[in-house]
């Protein structure tokens, strides 16, 4: 027996179900529309009234009014380096092309470093050990050459400002926070205090701090290691070097002292 959905009724053939479902008003399918509240028997009757009824164009044009007319509903097409919105692709690609904004690099102080050298290419978007390493390689310097060991003083200095740009004083929770979210520090300690207490004894490349703050501190968090010798094996690996000589330097950074660790003897 082949059953009807609908009301339950029991059928002996699907011919004989088919025939009910086709004859039975009840099992007509019903074709609403909302604004009045009316059922039509199929969509090309719903359509049709939508077309025929004078209420229903009206409605329509008013609101295609409305949303050509309202601000709120007007597109917007915004800038990323200057947060300026613009109406169309076509403004905002125009704006790209001519704003002098557009080529011009942050003025941090890790891109003033590479940019001080003027026949050298410098995208900011590289890590900053593999910009330095490009660097060496294009100016061809050895270890131990007096430009070498100049340019390297040179990038250890801007390595330690770049920091004090992203992660700030010490005693700036703002700052302390960016820190603590890049080590995946949850529940955000409440004060600079407590920061520095979370801080304390985690093992991090402070150049890969760096460069996760250079390019927006997203989601990608940085790596953290369980030990100091994983740390060194890391660091040499990489050549991610951030001289450990604040005593020398006189810099009293108290964000960098608990994260600094002696990778090299003497460094």
């Amino acid at each position: 027996m082949l059953r009807c959905e609908f009301c339950s009724r029991s059928f002996g053939s699907q011919e004989a179900l088919n025939q009910h479902t086709q004859d039975s008003p009840a099992h007509v399918p019903s074709y609403d529309y909302e604004l009045c509240n009316r059922s039509f028997s199929s969509q090309e009757a719903l359509n049709q009234h939508t077309q025929n009824s004078s209420t229903h164009v009206l409605f329509q044009e008013a609101l295609n009014q409305h949303t050509q007319n309202s601000p709120a509903h007007v597109p917007s097409y915004d800038c990323k380096l200057c947060n300026r919105s613009f109406g169309s692709q076509q403004a905002l690609n125009q704006h790209t092309q001519d704003s002098p904004a557009q080529f011009q690099l942050p003025e941090t102080p890790l891109n003033t470093f590479f940019k001080s050298f003027s026949d050298f290419t410098f995208d900011p978007d590289i890590p900053p050990n593999e910009s330095y390493l490009a660097l060496q390689r294009f100016y061809g310097w050895h270890r131990g050459d007096e430009e070498s060991n100049q340019a390297w003083n040179n990038f250890q200095r801007a390595l330690i400002e770049e920091f004090k740009l992203w992660f700030g004083a010490e005693d700036d929770l703002g700052s302390w926070h960016s820190l603590c979210r890049a080590l995946r520090i949850e529940p955000l300690p409440r004060t600079c205090l407590d920061c520095e207490k979370a801080v304390r004894g985690l093992y991090v490349n402070i150049v890969d701090l760096i460069a996760w703050a250079r390019n927006g501190g997203g989601e990608d968090q940085v790596r953290l290691f369980h030990s100091l010798e994983e740390l060194r094996e890391y660091t040499k690996r990489t050549r991610k070097i951030f001289r450990n000589n604040l005593d020398e330097t006189g810099n009293s950074n108290v964000v960098l002292r608990h994260l600094l660790r002696f990778i090299f003897q003497g460094n």
